[in-house]
């Protein structure tokens, strides 16, 4: 069984110490269009074949996969002319906990065990003004980081955290989790946007 699933994303903005977040759902992956309504819109951001190296390889090892996810969401930036995003440790920590998080409490959510949207940045001491999430499941070795991102891309609240021009640091991760959603081996994929104080 394939299994496909993306989240509606989260975006956390600091203000004036109050943090105020978008309401968090869990969505299938139907949604097309852009922010603006225009249909089929989303497919102009999503890189060629060619943009990045093994980007299309299910099969490629982690590391190589992630790599793929910063350069096709970096192209799709671009092409919204928007400044790139810089890799950060310690966003890359975040999206690493949260996806572990999700996999050890099963459950598909920005908020698995009940813990606030923010407690995996915050724990992995990234201080952020501005922070968004993007999350997706599918079935271990049949997605592609290009098929990762197409999927957000589809979406708009995902999108949106992507091409959010207050935004200038990433991280993304891959998880491995067993049973979750009520299949076998399946992949996390965590990407964490932010902006520091």
């Amino acid at each position: 069984m394939v299994r496909t699933v993306t989240s509606a994303a989260a975006a956390v903005p600091v203000r004036v110490g109050a943090i105020a977040f978008a309401v968090v759902s869990i969505v299938a992956f139907l949604v097309v269009g852009r922010a603006d309504g225009s249909p089929s819109a989303w497919s102009a951001y999503l890189a060629p074949d060619s943009a990045c190296r093994s980007a299309s390889d299910a099969s490629a090892p982690a590391a190589v996969q992630t790599r793929a996810v910063v350069c096709l969401v970096n192209w799709a930036r671009a092409q919204d002319r928007r400044g790139r995003l810089v890799q950060r440790p310690k966003l890359r920590l975040a999206a690493a906990l949260k996806g572990q998080r999700v996999a050890s409490c099963n459950q598909f959510s920005h908020t698995p065990c009940g813990v606030a949207v923010t407690s995996d940045v915050k724990a992995a001491g990234y201080r952020y003004a501005t922070f968004g999430e993007n999350l997706f499941a599918g079935t271990w070795g049949r997605y592609s980081a290009r098929d990762v991102v197409n999927a957000w891309l589809q979406s708009p609240p995902h999108r949106a955290n992507m091409l959010n021009g207050r935004f200038r640091d990433f991280g993304a991760a891959p998880v491995r989790a067993s049973g979750l959603l009520g299949g076998g081996d399946m992949v996390v994929w965590t990407a964490t946007f932010g902006s520091r104080r």
